[in-house]
């Protein structure tokens, strides 16, 4: 995953290696904030078994936007700019996912789960995850736009999805990481879809409900609902249901 522009900036600015960590982890908020940030990071992230469980659900909640009963946070967890996230009811992280809401907004339904390296990142953009969503180990979701999931969906290991990650590159003075991220439509996956292993999801698809992806895919345009899709770029071989 790239890192963004805003990164990239905070990086370049004037200051002190302290003041741009701040800004990273937990974005522009009052001191005393950040401190009870770090407090919590620092003290409960990396505790292990069922008292690290106990611990961090006690002092996690507090650090988010809103967050729901039952929720569970695994070991060595990556949260940054929690206050912009939101998270329903029995939802499960488990270890070493990472959830980065940085200028942007993260809001996740009711019985989520999110597997083993997972991440949710977005800059300037937004990710909404419906309800009863399963993420797989090692997938990775990243919006400088808008992406959606839709509830009862299915994302296998290792998949990627980005929504907006397509640079401008034709100027040949500057570098194409200088020339900025075009901005287009998101990406948009329906209810009760199911992806198979390592696809990718560029900016612009729009998988409408019921959609099957096969294993290594690549998906970029429309797709009409219980579409059963493979390929590079992916195809429409039949519908769900019929022969």
């Amino acid at each position: 995953m790239n890192v963004s522009h805003e990164t990239r900036d905070i990086l370049k600015e004037r200051g002190s290696a302290f003041k741009k960590y701040r800004e990273l982890a937990s974005g522009k908020v009052g001191f005393l904030r950040f401190l009870y940030y770090e407090f919590v990071i620092t003290f409960f992230s990396n505790i292990p078994g069922a008292l690290g469980y106990l611990l961090r659900k006690i002092f996690f909640k507090s650090l988010f936007k809103r967050i729901g009963k039952g929720v569970t946070f695994g070991r060595g967890m990556i949260i940054r700019n929690p206050w912009k996230i939101e998270v329903g009811n029995n939802v499960f992280f488990d270890d070493y996912t990472m959830i980065d809401a940085k200028t942007g907004g993260i809001k996740i339904g009711d019985g989520c789960v999110f597997a083993r390296n997972s991440t949710l990142s977005c800059k300037d953009g937004e990710i909404e995850i419906g309800n009863e969503v399963n993420i797989s180990a090692n997938v990775t979701i990243y919006s400088t736009l808008r992406i959606k999931i839709g509830s009862n969906s299915f994302i296998a290991g290792h998949c990627y999805i980005v929504a907006g990650g397509e640079h401008e590159f034709e100027r040949r003075d500057i570098p194409i990481v200088e020339q900025g991220i075009k901005r287009t439509m998101g990406v948009e996956i329906g209810e009760d879809c199911w992806l198979g292993a390592s696809v990718i999801v560029l900016d612009g698809t729009r998988l409408r409900r019921g959609c099957v992806v096969g294993a290594n895919s690549l998906l970029k345009g429309e797709y009409d609902e219980y579409s059963i899709i493979v390929g590079s770029p992916g195809k429409t071989i039949r519908k769900r249901g019929e022969k």
